[in-house]
């Protein structure tokens, strides 16, 4: 379990996919995903299985993922989320991080960012990475904040890298090396 000032990350539970059912299954919380069609509650289950089998192992291979939780003053917990890296490249030091907050409780408090920290913190300071990067949409704007709150700066662009929405979209390039993280957590 990874704790942060105000969320935790831990490993996934196989009860957490009544979360994921219900957030895939809803076009507001999805809008900014790639393309998720319609998900059986049997689907969701596999999904979060697959990701809780990541975080079973003591070594980590090319991927894991976490559940994020948000905790008021009273102690208790309520998941809200899920993030996690994949690629992970052991001779090239460098992964993907990616997010999804699917509780729109938690959307615009901070709770991406400082989940996105916490695990940048672990992938630079345990994980001995030293690059991390990730893609966004250029129109999600929370995103685009949250990483550059993170030390997250745009690398590039793809023209329309995507089909979104009835549209082709682009999406930016954003990342993060270990010594602009270590020069952040100095200042």
């Amino acid at each position: 379990m990874i704790n942060l000032e105000n969320i935790r990350l831990r490993a996934i539970e196989s009860s957490d996919s009544r979360f994921y059912y219900n957030w895939v299954n809803n076009a507001e919380t999805n809008q900014w995903r790639g393309l998720y069609p319609p998900t059986s509650e049997a689907a969701a289950q596999k999904w979060v299985d697959d990701q809780a089998a990541t975080t079973m192992t003591a070594e980590i291979s090319d991927r894991f993922s976490l559940a994020v939780e948000i905790g008021p003053d009273t102690g208790c917990f309520e998941h809200v989320g899920f993030i996690g890296l994949r690629g992970i490249c052991s001779r090239s030091r460098r992964a993907e991080l990616w997010i999804y907050l699917g509780d729109k409780w938690a959307w615009n408090k901070g709770v991406g960012k400082e989940a996105v920290r916490g695990l940048c913190q672990f992938a630079f300071e345990e994980m001995n990475l030293h690059r991390l990067w990730l893609e966004c949409d250029p129109e999600h704007q929370g995103g685009v904040r949250c990483y550059q709150k993170a030390g997250f700066v745009e690398e590039g662009r793809l023209r329309q890298a995507y089909f979104r929405r009835g549209q082709f979209r682009d999406t930016i390039m954003m990342g993060l090396l270990k010594p602009d993280w270590e020069a952040r957590k100095t200042r």
